[in-house]
């Protein structure tokens, strides 16, 4: 559940970092670092975090 989570925040272009406290929270975690271990990296969550960093990196280049 929270890596497909992750992956839709991702597709959506929202800011997952920010949105990361609020998963923690709604899985019963007091921070972030207690919901690591269900971050699993699958190859959905990798491609999307990819994509994410792509735009980071080259923002004047389309990558649609």
């Amino acid at each position: 559940m929270a890596v497909h989570r992750l992956v839709a925040w991702y597709r959506e272009g929202a800011d997952v970092q920010r949105l990361l406290p609020q998963l923690a929270t709604y899985l019963g975690h007091v921070d972030v670092a207690a919901t690591q271990r269900y971050l699993t990296m699958t190859p959905a969550l990798l491609d999307a975090a990819s994509r994410l960093f792509e735009r980071y990196a080259q923002p004047e280049v389309d990558h649609e």
